[in-house]
């Protein structure tokens, strides 16, 4: 039977590829060989936080690459990341023979000045030597790094310092504020600040989070921050987005500090700031707010202490005189009992169940905050978003996530926490061991390493 023209076509290419799989067999017929290569880019020392590419290429004169794998190691002083898992296809020209190459590029930040080490990891692959053949595995050890870097002049010791030509920053206050820097609340509003930041060449972790507000009479909420990273022709772009929410606990006039970001321009040589203005607070009463002024961490911590003070004091005051001064023993026993159960924490998170069956998202968060500062466990000032970071309950960060949102928008109404309730009684079934600080992610905002 004649076969068609395009059948031709067919087999006469099937045939031709076989005959170069063969003849690379061929010249492959003995081991194969790999190589890798672990370098900076250039070698000139460069400014604290400002980019330093790192290429790692894995080399064999085999016909393809499969199953490479590495991970990427932790360096003192510095972030370390791989932007994206593309790679840049090599190959050269060894007498005679044709090697192939895989470049990954990997991004240093330097956070400290002078030397800094990148440690060895390992990095396995494997190659065939052609069609059907069986793949050669290979596994190296990179050989560390040594890289340099200096701080640039003016800049604070100790600060998450980022280099860039290209710096933006855009603030905002919700609700928005009057242009003299001040806002006219009641107890129990809240006012959100929003914070992006942005840069070039810079990925948006790197940038360094708000600061640690501890204001008396201010409730202070941060929110995990927003990260957008993106690639455009191998340029790297960064963005991050910070926001904290602060409720009026207390009646009176409160100050949120101005907060400072600095930058390294590398290609000027010049150390450039932009800042967040001050703002004061003006907090009017509101009989509406039940209980907020009494409520508080701080002020329920005093009672406690208050209540041990008198319960000892006047125990002994009773003791030697017979009991005849101050109240009578039965109702002095009384109230300092009910002050120290209402000082435990099964009070306040019974309290906890209470504001969020009542569907007030601030009465809610507040009574949390509250509860939290109970478990004697937890470190000092920890927050919702801390406890469902630490459950690792994806239902309960959400549930914490649209609580701290609806607290930040003010909206009162139409909010059940029923089920906020019930994942709390949950996880509070285990909170026996520490919770460490997260307001920050982890993966986010790492301790600078000195």
């Amino acid at each position: 039977m004649a076969m068609s023209r395009a059948q031709n076509r067919v087999l006469t290419g099937l045939l031709l590829l076989l005959t170069v799989a063969g003849a690379f067999a061929a010249d492959h017929s003995g081991a194969l060989q790999g190589e890798i290569r672990f370098q900076a880019a250039d070698r000139e020392i460069r400014w604290v936080g400002q980019q330093q590419e790192l290429h790692l290429e894995l080399w064999t004169d085999g016909f393809s690459f499969a199953d490479q794998l590495f991970v990427i190691p932790e360096v003192k002083g510095a972030y370390l990341l791989q932007p994206d898992a593309s790679t840049l296809k090599l190959s050269e020209n060894r007498e005679g023979v044709t090697w192939q190459g895989l470049r990954y590029t990997l991004l240093l930040y330097p956070q400290r000045s002078g030397k800094m080490r990148v440690p060895s990891f390992d990095v396995s692959f494997s190659a065939r030597a052609g069609f059907g053949t069986e793949p050669a595995s290979f596994r190296y050890s990179t050989p560390p790094l040594e890289i340099e870097t200096r701080m640039p002049p003016g800049a604070e010791a100790g600060s998450l310092l980022v280099s860039t030509s290209s710096f933006s920053m855009e603030s905002s206050w919700t609700p928005r504020v009057d242009p003299d820097g001040t806002a006219e609340l009641k107890v129990g509003d809240a006012i959100t600040l929003n914070v992006t930041r942005r840069a070039q060449d810079v990925p948006g972790m790197v940038f360094s989070p708000l600061p640690d507000f501890t204001i008396n009479g201010l409730g202070v909420y941060p929110a995990a921050p927003g990260v957008d990273d993106r690639a455009n022709r191998g340029a790297l772009s960064g963005e991050r987005t910070d926001s904290v929410t602060f409720i009026c606990e207390r009646e009176g006039t409160y100050r949120i500090p101005e907060i400072r970001f600095q930058w390294w321009d590398p290609g000027r040589e010049q150390l450039a700031e932009q800042k967040v203005n001050s703002l004061d607070l003006v907090v009017a009463a509101n009989p509406a707010w039940t209980g907020a002024a009494t409520g508080s961490a701080a002020t329920v911590g005093a009672r406690f202490d208050w209540s041990r003070a008198l319960l000892i004091g006047g125990g002994l005051l009773l003791v030697t005189l017979g009991g005849y001064v101050g109240l009578p023993r039965v109702r002095l026993y009384r109230q300092n009992r009910r002050d120290l159960i209402e000082s435990g924490e099964p009070w306040a998170f019974r309290k906890v169940r209470q504001a969020c069956e009542s569907g007030n998202p601030i009465e809610a968060y507040r009574a949390i905050t509250i509860w939290l500062s109970r478990v004697e466990s937890l470190r000092p000032g920890a927050t919702l978003m801390d406890w469902a970071e630490q459950t690792g309950i994806d239902e309960l960060k959400k549930e914490a996530t649209a609580l701290q949102e609806r607290v930040a928008s003010g909206l009162t109404k139409e909010w059940t926490g029923l089920r906020l309730a019930q994942l709390l009684a949950q996880s509070r079934e285990g909170m026996d061991q520490p919770l460490e600080a997260s307001h920050v992610l982890q993966a986010l905002n790492p301790p600078l390493i000195r």
